[in-house]
């Protein structure tokens, strides 16, 4: 039988503490409430090799990954923490000062066959966020919170290189502790490990 993916929900950030040569480190993920829609363009520049009278093999270059998810709202607290904005007596401040962190994003979609398929992307710098809103007409229209991010692979050994993991439920893989932390490496799902991941990046 064919399987479907469709759904959305359980937006998760988590701050990427540290990606260099001596340590890979996340934050505890954040969950994000009104997840909408996302959409992940990893671009790739294919080079093609020409031998014996025609294309020999082709090779393909990583380019940008690009990332844009809409959720009902991204809390301002959450915005404080990404974009490094300051709170004077609950008042939050943008400034040219403001350094936005790296973040991991991740969610889960669901399968039409059960369970549910999961995703982190695991660094990228986000955009300053646009603010769109306008007026009331009658009824209420609420205006949707739109995210945007540039994505890359991880720096660390211990990240190899990876820029995305992703898994679905079945007969050997159960999904729970997902979000828990980040997942950028496979190690902490063996079986023997038990159902749930833990202590990846702490």
């Amino acid at each position: 039988m064919g399987q479907t993916i469709y759904g959305l929900d359980m937006f998760h950030c988590a701050e990427l503490v540290q990606d260099d040569e001596e340590s890979l480190k996340f934050g505890t993920p954040e969950r994000i409430p009104g997840a909408i829609s996302i959409k992940v363009d990893p671009k790739s520049e294919q080079t093609k090799y020409w031998a014996d009278n025609g294309v020999y093999d082709i090779f393909n270059n990583m380019g940008d990954i690009d990332l844009e998810a809409e959720m009902a709202d991204l809390p301002l607290k959450l915005q404080n923490k990404i974009y490094g904005h300051q709170v004077e007596n609950g008042v939050s401040f943008a400034s040219t000062e403001d350094k936005t962190i790296h973040i991991a994003f991740g969610f889960r979609a669901k399968k039409s066959t059960g369970g549910y398929r999961y995703f982190w992307f695991l660094k990228g710098l986000p955009e300053l966020m646009a603010i769109e809103s306008k007026t009331t007409e009658g009824k209420a229209d609420p205006e949707n919170a739109k995210f945007k991010a540039g994505f890359m692979p991880l720096q660390s050994p211990e990240g190899k290189g990876r820029w995305k993991s992703q898994a679905e439920d079945s007969d050997t893989f159960n999904g729970e502790g997902w979000f828990d932390q980040v997942v950028y490496d496979g190690s902490a799902f063996a079986s023997d490990s038990g159902s749930k991941a833990t202590d990846l990046g702490k």
